[in-house]
């Protein structure tokens, strides 16, 4: 209980804190084939402390806190992937995944990624888009972690590239 109510304390004061709210997804959007755009978790605005202006001062509390891992993940998760084991040969495979279909961690914290070895790599997209490639030297493990800001920080993408 102890534990629930530290989780639910955590993720109040994220939700508390992005810019603006989250729109209401459109119910006549939801009966068309069309994809709808993904939707962050938070809903009400949080404290500053809580939605950071900067992915220098998000990234190690998305790392090395699961309860912001929970609210930082879009819903629905792009998680692309590749199949090694389609005929002729690896063949990618994408997947938008339901907030309750994400595996979590998705992304190993600091101390994890040390101690497996991981290599991060930063690159950014613009201002408000960047990724990270955790690589591991001298195997095929390669997976890159796609975040973008809209009013907060979140991962919107995960592309698995390892075999």
């Amino acid at each position: 209980m102890k534990h629930a109510t530290s989780l639910l304390l955590v993720a109040g004061l994220l939700l508390a804190g992005c810019d603006r709210p989250a729109a209401a997804p459109d119910a006549s959007a939801a009966a068309t084939s069309t994809p709808t755009p993904a939707r962050v978790a938070a809903v009400e605005p949080a404290p500053a402390a809580a939605c950071p202006a900067t992915f220098d001062a998000f990234l190690p509390s998305f790392e090395n806190d699961l309860a912001v891992q929970k609210i930082a993940v879009t819903d629905p998760l792009q998680s692309d992937s590749v199949d090694p084991n389609a005929d002729p040969e690896p063949a990618p495979v994408s997947k938008m995944l339901a907030r309750d279909a994400v595996t979590f961690p998705v992304m190993p914290d600091e101390a994890t990624q040390k101690k497996d070895g991981l290599v991060a790599t930063r690159t950014a997209v613009s201002a408000t888009e960047v990724s990270i490639k955790l690589t591991k030297p001298d195997t095929d493990y390669q997976t890159t972690f796609f975040f973008r800001k809209d009013d907060c920080w979140h991962l919107y993408r995960m592309k698995d590239d390892s075999l």
